[in-house]
């Protein structure tokens, strides 16, 4: 004779035994399913930051350059004023490191192979009656001068720049 058995939540209600045995294929399925898009997405955003980070770098040590380039230039004018003074208008110039001071040249120089700092000096205008900084009439003051610095690198066949601006003055003669 045979009897039919009816189930709830995996218990025989004739017999009140617990017919679940393990884990069936089906949750197996599904659990490694979500585990392993789990672990995709959290690959996939681990690689994101990386290339972000990388990036980064790039541009935080183009900023550091900026910087060095900035004092750079103060140490050379506290060396000599003339050495800034100098300097034409328009002209790009680089940075060297000879006989324990900074010194510029007109001969590109490249940094960790990858970096391109240079710096061209332009003259700057007064007002004679104010001494107030003018973009155009005024005379040419030679104890100010106008500093551009750039750091270019090429990244992803492009060329990023970084570019910082500032007056330098003669305070030492």
């Amino acid at each position: 004779m045979k009897l039919n058995k009816f189930y709830h939540k995996g218990i025989s209600i004739l017999s009140g035994q617990n017919m679940s045995k393990g884990i069936s294929l089906v949750e197996v399925i599904i659990a490694s399913s979500i585990i392993s898009l789990s672990m995709i997405y959290i690959a996939n955003v681990y690689g994101n930051f990386l290339k972000l980070s990388l990036e980064n770098t790039d541009k935080v040590q183009a900023v550091f350059l900026l910087d060095e380039g900035v004092e750079a230039l103060k140490t050379m004018r506290n060396y000599a004023w003339s050495t800034v003074a100098t300097s034409t208008a328009g002209t790009s110039y680089y940075l060297i490191w000879q006989n324990s001071r900074w010194q510029s040249t007109t001969t590109p120089s490249t940094i960790d192979n990858k970096f391109i700092r240079k710096f061209t000096v332009a003259n700057v205008n007064r007002d004679a009656a104010t001494l107030n900084i003018v973009t155009s009439g005024g005379a040419v003051n030679n104890d100010t001068k106008l500093i551009t610095i750039d750091v270019d690198w090429n990244y992803k066949n492009a060329t990023s720049t970084k570019q910082v601006s500032f007056y330098i003055f003669n305070i030492y003669e």
